[in-house]
Parts: C-alpha cells; structure tokens; sequence
C-alpha cells in the first residue's frame, strides 16, 4: 500500500494537516530508532552528540506541530466536519480529533521546554544505570530534584488547560487518556482491600503444596535469546518488522509497525526464567505495536497511534502475565527445554516444576521479579508517592524513608540497601511521573479481555498447550490491534467485552488461579 496522503478527500486544509502529521510522524519514528540505539549499540563516545540529536529532534517535531497554518487548518478542517458531516467517516473524525489533541497538548509549551524534556529523559536514563550499579541514591538526587521541579511546572500547564483535578491528576492523563485520579483512587483502594485478603490465603494454600525444586543448572544466553525470539515469533511478532536486542539499561520497547525494536535485560545464565519473561512483556508491547493500522493513508496518522499506556501495558502484561503463566503454557515450554540447555531429566525443567515457580506468591522487593497478587502492591506504592511527591506534600530526600515504611507496614519486608528500594526502576530519571498506575490498570484489561477471549475460542487452552496462537492473535489483532485510537479506551473495552475497565475481572482471574482447585 502506498504511505501518500489520499487526494479524495474534500476537506483540503484535514488533507494538508495529514500531510503534516505525516512529516512529524517520520521525525519522531527517527528519534524512536535512535533513542533504541542509545540503548544497545551505541559507542560511549556518542554519548553527547546523540543526546543533542534526540533533543534537536523532539524540538523540531514540536515546532512542526504547532507552527504556521495549524490552528487556522485545524479550524477549517473542524468547520468542514460541522458544515458536511456525511462526507466524514468515523476514521477522519478520529483522526482530526487526533491532531487537535496533539496541537493543544504542544501549544502549552515551548520548543526549549520539549527539547529539556528529551534531554532530560536520556541523561537520566544513563544515570540510572551508573546509580543503580553502585546502589548510589546520593549520587541521583540533584537530578531527581531537577526532574520534580521540571514536572511540577510543566504539571501546572496541563492541570490548567485540562481542568484536572490536581497537578498529577494532569500527568496521569498523559499517558491514561479518559481517566480522572478519583475513579483510580477508587479502584487501587478495592484492590488494596481485597488483595490484603486475598494474600495470606494464597500463602496458607501454597504451603501445603511439596517444595518447589529450585533451579540450579548453567543457561547459555545465548541458547536463552534463542527461545526469547522463537517463542514471540510463535505469538505472532513479525521479525522481517522488528528486532530483539538486549541492554545493560532498563528494558524497553519502540520504535515503528515496520521497525519495532524490543530491548530486553541481557540474559543471566543462571535463570532463564528472567529473560523470558522480559521477552514476553516487551514482546506483547511490540506485537501491539505491529498490528496497528498504521499503513496506506494512515501512516503516522493520529488514528493509527495506540490508546495510551493502559492498553498497551495491558497487551504486555496480556502475554507476560496472563498467558505465559497458565500451567498449559508450560506444558509446551517444558518438554523443549532439555535439548535446548542440554540436560537430561531435571526435576525443575518439569511443567508443574516450572508453573510452580512462576506462580509461586510471597511479598518481595523487587517489582519486576513480584507475582501476580503482590505485583499490585509494587504499583500502588510507587503511584503513592508520586501523587505526594507531585503535589509538594514530600520532597525527593524523603522517598526512601517513606519507602522503606511503607514496604514494611503493607508487606513485612524492608529493602536493606537503595538497589532494592528506590533506584530499582528507571521511570522517574526520566520523567515518566503518571506511568506507573498503568501497569495495575493494563493488568485489569488483561484479565477483562482474557475472559472474553476464553469465552470466544473455547479450546484456547488446548491451543496453549499446543503453541498454537494463532487464533489469540487474530482475535487481538481483529478486536484490540486494528481499531488504533478510533475509540477512547473504555470505549473500545466496552465495545469488545460488554464492560468498562473494572478491578472486579482481575481480582477474578487472581481468584480463579491461586484459589481454586
């Protein structure tokens, strides 16, 4: 299909506007290419030159957006839709809805603002790495109060021209569209209630069960990238569009439809579990990514873009947690594990050995390696003190005492040094300040979307067992992937399931698996 702007249309200021967005889509798939370089194969010695190539960039795309005749075409173009309605689809009304988004999210801040904003998140992408190493927290407090200071005044920006609520409310609602702090409040303080619950029944449960058998062989890496990309090749990536690096920073996904770039955590033989599951989190983020409508007319438009980072960590989490921890999962992984890292009946390469371990449920400190029950917990911590941060009641210097009592008094156990605590993840060197609550809402739309897909292909658990995803993915693709930003996300979920987000299918899901016989 050809990626030009279609002459049809009859509105010539929305044709001259996707031409537009077309050219700042191209921009900004370059500075997402680049930015995945700087994670992987980077020289140390491009370290300065990338970063002011990155900014540069983020600062011409800006300009791009709000420059010359956009508002006077994005009012014309808004004038036509009122005047001649019938000559509008549903897709171009998205998509113009799109660009008036994009322009009044810019219009609020200055080219320099964008281009600090990018150079902050790729220097303390790579402070965090050097802190994180050496279990510095000292060493990354001038940059974490540069960060908040930045936040808080971009903050107060888009708290005014959204109406939110609060400062953070408007951080929130960049990256959850649609979503206002109370309902959320509402829905982590039910799953707060009912998980605290929920949590010693599942330990009483599990400690009646024979013990685990901990794994005690050597993996190769390399024999460990190897499964990582067959086993998303089999979900579905499309590796003649995408690639699988590894990184010494914080795994990552980006990129395009047509160059998707998954980096994920370099392999650590001693656990192969740890770099399969970074490959099935990253791996259902690309796999989003790929299947979005992003072709012919609608490159780099508006309504091919994703619906915000709810739904795409719900695509991650999806094929991380949800499918790549049914015991029929592992009863495909497991009998293909020997010849692969060349032993010979170990009992802890056995499927139940193995869903044993990736469903075992006990509080601990780091977020990536929490399971399903507890993994709530890490989000609503995190999600805590930014709310607080943001909103002045605390300062970069009281995190880690608020941390580690927090830690103590929701789960009993304290981090015995930063690495553990504070420095583990990289989101707030960069910025990322309203992320994290989008892991536990992605975590809900997974279950939600699980039990409708159980319900419509009811041998999906035969097909696990198989390696047969076929028909997952073409029920993702047809029902989540195409549809790209036509509708808000709730909308969409409704449209799908028959309901709006709600905390009720998670806690269902979590039920059904740790609870049930």
């Amino acid at each position: 299909m050809s990626n030009e702007v279609p002459t049809q249309h009859p509105c010539h200021a929305y044709r001259s506007l996707m031409e537009r967005h077309r050219n700042v889509g191209r921009l900004a798939a370059i500075a997402e290419i680049i930015s995945r370089d700087f994670l992987t194969a980077m020289p140390e010695g491009a370290y300065m030159n990338r970063l002011d190539q990155i900014s540069y960039l983020h600062k011409r795309i800006h300009n791009d957006i709000v420059c010359g005749d956009a508002q006077r075409e994005l009012e014309e173009a808004q004038d036509h839709v009122e005047a001649h309605g019938g000559l509008w689809d549903n897709w171009d009304r998205a998509n113009l809805q799109g660009m008036v988004d994009i322009f009044r999210s810019h219009s609020i801040q200055t080219p320099e603002t964008m281009e600090e904003s990018a150079r902050i998140a790729n220097e303390g992408r790579r402070l965090h790495r050097e802190v994180l190493k050496k279990g510095d927290w000292s060493a990354g407090v001038p940059h974490l109060k540069r960060v908040v200071d930045f936040t808080r005044k971009m903050a107060e920006k888009k708290a005014k021209w959204r109406g939110s609520a609060t400062l953070y409310e408007a951080l929130v609602q960049d990256y959850s569209p649609g979503l206002d702090l109370k309902t959320i409040w509402k829905w982590f303080n039910q799953l707060d209630r009912e998980l605290l619950q929920m949590l010693p029944l599942v330990m009483e449960r599990q400690s009646q069960r024979s013990k685990i058998v901990e794994m005690t062989g050597s993996f190769d890496p390399k024999a460990q990238m190897w499964l990582n990309r067959a086993l998303i090749e089999m979900l579905g990536f499309d590796f003649d569009r995408g690639s699988l690096h590894e990184t010494s920073h914080s795994p990552v996904e980006g990129g395009t439809p047509d160059d998707t770039r998954l980096v994920i955590k370099t392999a650590d033989s001693s656990n192969f579990l740890d770099s399969l599951k970074s490959a099935l989190h990253e791996g259902g983020h690309g796999l989003y990514t790929q299947g979005l409508p992003a072709k012919g007319e609608w490159a780099y438009q508006p309504v091919a873009q994703d619906l915000g980072t709810m739904m795409h960590e719900s695509q991650a989490l999806f094929v991380e947690m949800i499918l790549g921890r049914t015991p029929e999962f592992f009863k495909f992984l497991a009998p293909r594990l020997e010849g692969l890292f060349h032993t010979i009946r170990d009992p802890s390469l056995t499927a139940e050995n193995l869903f044993r371990i990736k469903t075992k449920v006990a509080p601990t400190l780091n977020r990536r390696k929490a399971d399903e029950v507890t993994y709530f917990f890490h989000i609503f911590l995190r999600f805590q003190i930014e709310c607080d941060l943001i909103e002045g009641k605390i300062e970069v210097e009281d995190i880690p005492a608020y941390w580690t009592e927090w830690m103590h008094n929701k789960l009993g156990i304290m981090p015995q040094n930063h690495a553990e605590g504070v420095l583990q993840d990289v989101h707030w060197f960069v910025g990322k300040f309203g992320y994290f609550q989008s892991y536990t809402l992605g975590h809900m739309v997974a279950a939600q979307i699980f039990e409708k897909m159980r319900t419509d292909i009811p041998q999906i658990f035969e097909k696990i067992e198989r390696g047969d995803f076929r028909q997952v993915q073409y029920w993702l693709h047809k029902n989540i992937y195409s549809k790209g930003s036509l509708m808000p996300a709730d909308a969409l979920l409704k449209d799908v399931t028959g309901y709006k987000p709600s905390p009720d299918f998670l806690i269902s899901h979590l039920e059904n698996r740790y609870l049930s016989d």
